[in-house]
């Protein structure tokens, strides 16, 4: 029992760090692993038992969204239903990580022309989640209601981005998040969806 109430214990400090790293590093890029600390309410020493330095935090952090990028695409169950009643849902989904993803389109480490073995696999496991969104994509142009002169690889593109663009802008107080929600989806229908039939 002991062990397991240390187990819990630990785990909820993990995602109490990692959750406040993803608030404090998007708010502000440079900020030091003692800013997180205060954040998640915890001591540095603590911190570091957890995560030896910023590298290591942000590695984490990446794995994380991995695992909430497949939880978020699973539950947007994007093989029912018409196309585009799935893909409003999987935006929904998308822009509830939009500080997530601000945050690690933001940090260099990301962001490099030649990426380090880690940087690269994330990129590389993150497109093998993403695959549900893909055939999404796919049936959307095979049904008529996603644009076919533009490629998949440019859509999944412009997803991810919208969701930054609409992170920004919230972070920048030019929208508010509801507006950012209704902006992004607005911008994405009258971008890639193909016209309704009618006058």
């Amino acid at each position: 029992m002991t062990d397991m109430v240390e187990s819990g214990s630990r785990s909820r400090t993990r995602r109490a760090i990692l959750d406040a790293a993803v608030r404090v590093f998007a708010q502000r890029r440079a900020a030091s692993l003692a800013d997180v600390a205060a954040e998640a309410n915890v001591s540095r020493s603590t911190l570091h038992r957890y995560f030896a330095d910023r590298a290591e935090l942000v590695q984490a952090l990446a794995d994380d969204l991995l695992v909430v990028f497949e939880r978020v695409i699973a539950e947007a169950e994007t093989e029912r239903g018409p196309a585009r009643a799935a893909l409003q849902r999987l935006i929904g989904g998308y822009l509830e990580l939009g500080q997530r993803i601000y945050f690690l389109f933001s940090e260099p480490s990301f962001n490099q022309p030649d990426p380090n073995s880690e940087v690269a696999r994330f990129f590389e496991k993150l497109d093998e989640v993403c695959k549900p969104v893909e055939a999404l994509i796919v049936r959307g142009q095979r049904e008529g209601v996603i644009a076919t002169n533009m490629t998949v690889d440019w859509i999944m593109r412009m997803l991810l981005w919208m969701v930054f663009i609409g992170w920004d802008a919230v972070e920048d107080k030019a929208l508010s998040r509801l507006q950012a929600q209704a902006t992004v989806l607005q911008t994405i229908e009258s971008g890639i969806l193909a016209p309704a039939d009618g006058p």
